[in-house]
């Protein structure tokens, strides 16, 4: 059963485009997947861990550097004598004070008394704090809590300039008995710590910010523009009850369309935890890059291979028609394609009411030329005669060889009169050009039989009175041509 959609040129290049370039896009897809995820799982199991470790390495000299200094000031004799003292001298601890910041270039020092409540800084006694005060429960917060725990951490405004915010540490003095008597500690300037996160992130083209365990963020740098709970951020927000709930480890998740690697990791001395991202890795703009490339030499190279198949395939095809519509031996055309010429010339001749004439012209005793000198000889005389005929053809005649030694002339606009006097020119001419072969030379005649088309005569009933023509030629003596009316 014939297919519906025979396979054309044209559909065979477009179903090679299609496989070729589905070839190249796979092939470049699958690549550059390998490729992302392979530099995906390097940066996850390797890179970011590794700035992970190396930022909490900075954070221990940059940030925990206040949570020892706060440890000495709570052990130090000089404040639990003074305390126990019943704080005899209140310049002595603000002089106390300023030595802190002086000696390790500290930015605030303070300490607070259970037993008077007064707030002491570097500079006076600043106030006293107050149980019912909003602004003071990060103190009683301290003083409650556990043995086991001796200070926290907490951001809130500076007691000197409330428009801005500072990290505290927080630290628990105990007397000699171990008695909670007050709370010391230092203050970090906010800004300082968003210094050295920004620090960090330009350095490790990361994005790095600090989250408690209520997920709440309590610093970042100047480009974080999230919301300020990690449960409120798309795609993060499902995996905040794993990220809270251990140690540290490695999640990805998607923001906005974008694929996100992140490392966690928790920080005891602050109970927080470090929050180091990854989304746009330089190498992963390469491999995109990388890709487009790809696809664009694909579409180059399927561009000249389809070209090539183009014109590879039209030779082939010009080749192949050449092949099935022309005789091998002469070149002229064969009887299937003479069929076809002769429906399209007598159908537009018809339609224009334009006569239409056909001649049989048959070699003269060709069987013995070619008994006596061989079929070499006799295929040589086929093709000479062929090329006196095609050599008087007009623009829109066609020729074919209709049998072994036989060929037909289709002549439109041409009436019998005409075509029979063409015939009796083209048989002279044939006569007067002998065949020369190797220094010997073979006469050659030809007999012509003509007729005109009457009406929408048929091709057989047309081809039929010229071989009666023929076979009158030939009765009355050959190396002539006759003519045969309706």
């Amino acid at each position: 059963m014939d297919s519906p959609y025979p396979l054309t040129k044209t559909r065979a290049i477009i179903l090679f485009t299609l496989m070729l370039m589905g070839a190249f896009l796979l092939i470049s897809w699958s690549s550059y997947e390998v490729a992302r995820r392979s530099l995906n799982n390097e940066i996850e199991e390797n890179t970011l861990p590794l700035t992970s470790d190396n930022v909490y390495s900075e954070i221990q000299q940059d940030l925990l550097r206040p949570i020892f200094i706060s440890s000495l000031m709570a052990h130090d004799t000089f404040v639990r004598d003074w305390v126990l003292d019943h704080e005899k001298d209140p310049d002595a601890m603000i002089r106390y004070l300023g030595e802190i910041d002086r000696r390790f270039d500290t930015i605030f020092s303070f300490f607070v008394s259970d037993k008077t409540d007064r707030y002491y800084d570097p500079r006076r006694v600043l106030e006293t704090v107050s149980e019912k005060a909003r602004r003071d429960r990060w103190y009683f917060q301290a003083k409650g809590l556990p043995a086991d725990k001796p200070y926290f951490i907490d951001v809130r405004p500076d007691p000197e300039q409330h428009t801005h915010l500072d990290v505290f540490v927080n630290h628990k003095v105990q007397d000699y008995q171990g008695n909670f008597i007050g709370l010391t500690g230092i203050g970090i300037s906010v800004e300082k710590v968003k210094v050295l996160i920004e620090k960090y992130e330009q350095r490790y083209n990361r994005t790095i910010y600090f989250v408690d365990k209520s997920g709440q963020v309590v610093l970042h740098g100047q480009s974080f523009n999230r919301a300020m709970n990690i449960r409120q951020q798309p795609g993060l927000g499902p995996l905040t009850t794993a990220i809270l709930t251990v140690p540290g480890g490695s999640y990805q998740y998607r923001d906005r369309g974008r694929q996100v690697l992140l490392n966690t990791r928790l920080l005891p001395e602050f109970d927080w935890y470090l929050m180091v991202e990854q989304r746009d890795h330089p190498l992963q703009r390469v491999l995109y890059i990388t890709l487009l490339k790809n696809l664009g030499i694909g579409v180059v190279v399927s561009l000249i291979f389809l070209l090539l198949l183009w014109l590879t395939i039209g030779g082939y095809q010009r080749r192949l028609e050449q092949m099935a519509t022309t005789d091998k031996l002469t070149g002229v055309m064969n009887r299937q394609a003479f069929e076809l010429s002769f429906q399209r010339m007598s159908g537009s001749s018809f339609q224009q009411d334009n006569p239409v004439a056909l001649a049989i012209i048959d070699i003269d005793h060709f069987k013995p030329i070619n008994d006596y000198h061989g079929h070499g000889i006799g295929d040589r005389v086929i093709q000479h005669i062929a090329g006196i005929i095609q050599a008087s053809l007009r623009r829109a005649e066609s020729l074919c060889r209709w049998g072994g030694d036989e060929f037909l002339l289709l002549m439109p606009e041409c009436d019998g009169a005409q075509a029979l006097a063409r015939m009796e020119t083209l048989s002279r001419l044939i006569e007067q050009s002998p065949l020369i072969s190797n220094g010997n030379t073979i006469p050659v005649t030809v007999s012509c039989g003509v007729a005109e088309r009457q009406g929408k005569e048929g091709v057989d009933a047309l081809i039929n009175r010229a071989d009666i023509a023929l076979y009158q030629a030939k009765r009355h003596g050959r190396n002539r041509a006759e003519k045969r009316d309706g």
